[in-house]
């Protein structure tokens, strides 16, 4: 009987063997991980949204022509586009041109909003004159003609009309204003004039007098400088080109600022 038991013993044992070694373990289920690309969603949202909001911009990029151009206008008035060098990046004026009175002239909307009157828009009809901007500021250059006889510095009837409104736009804009004479290289040696250095000078400075004695504009704010032949807008080689040198211009440049109190 001893026998019999140990070996039921025995095979009961061997048989659990087996099962124990043919069973699978299978590990405990883990947390299933996040999706790697989960963001995406989130990021075509926001795609979507720019696209939208880039579309309605694209729908509302044509305003109104003239209401757009008041509002540049009244911008660059309060920004001082007028003001050469410091103030010149916080307003651009516009670098369209039209055509008036047979020659070139910059856009109107280069000036502040109190300079854009009938008579500045009388100025730029006005054979032999042009008006742009430069890094300087607002330059207006007047053929000699239109304000001297030749070889002389005294302005005839018709240059003090035409100074005269050329002053009572420039008055109200509070602009330093530089006025400078240029000749062309032909030689001149008069008593009065011995050479183009004074007749330059002379021109510009019968201008500026012309400003402070009847255009009421501050001496402060005045200043002249001739320059005789030697600041060419071209070559001297023909007459168009000797009559295009002979010019005086007027530049408006900073806002005058109010000297210390006294």
């Amino acid at each position: 009987m001893r026998r019999i038991g140990g070996w039921i013993l025995s095979s009961i044992l061997k048989d659990n063997a087996k099962h124990m070694a043919r069973r699978v373990f299978i590990p405990a289920r883990t947390e299933e991980k996040a999706q790697p690309l989960a963001w995406m969603t989130t990021f075509n949202d926001l795609m979507t949204l720019l696209m939208v909001f880039f579309v309605l911009l694209f729908a509302m990029g044509n305003p109104d022509p003239e209401k757009f151009q008041n509002f540049q206008n009244q911008l660059q008035s309060g920004l001082g586009v007028m003001q050469a060098g410091r103030n010149n990046g916080q307003g651009l004026p516009s670098q369209s041109q039209s055509s008036a009175g047979g020659k070139t002239v910059n856009s109107v909307e280069t000036l502040p909003e109190t300079a854009q009157s009938d008579n500045f828009q009388e100025l730029t009809r006005t054979q032999g004159l042009e008006a742009e901007y430069t890094p300087k500021g607002l330059r207006i250059t007047l053929s000699d003609a239109l304000l001297f006889k030749t070889g002389s510095a005294g302005l005839t009837e018709d240059g003090l009309r035409l100074l005269g409104q050329i002053s009572a736009v420039i008055k109200p804009l509070q602009r330093q204003v530089r006025v400078e004479g240029h000749t062309d290289d032909r030689p001149i040696a008069t008593p009065r004039y011995p050479s183009n250095w004074e007749l330059s000078a002379a021109r510009a400075i019968g201008v500026v007098n012309y400003f402070s004695n009847q255009g009421g504009i501050p001496a402060s704010r005045l200043s002249a400088a001739g320059y005789g032949a030697f600041k060419p807008r071209g070559a001297n080689d023909n007459e168009a080109q000797r009559a295009a040198n002979r010019r005086v211009e007027i530049i408006l440049g900073q806002v005058e600022t109010p000297g210390p109190p006294k």
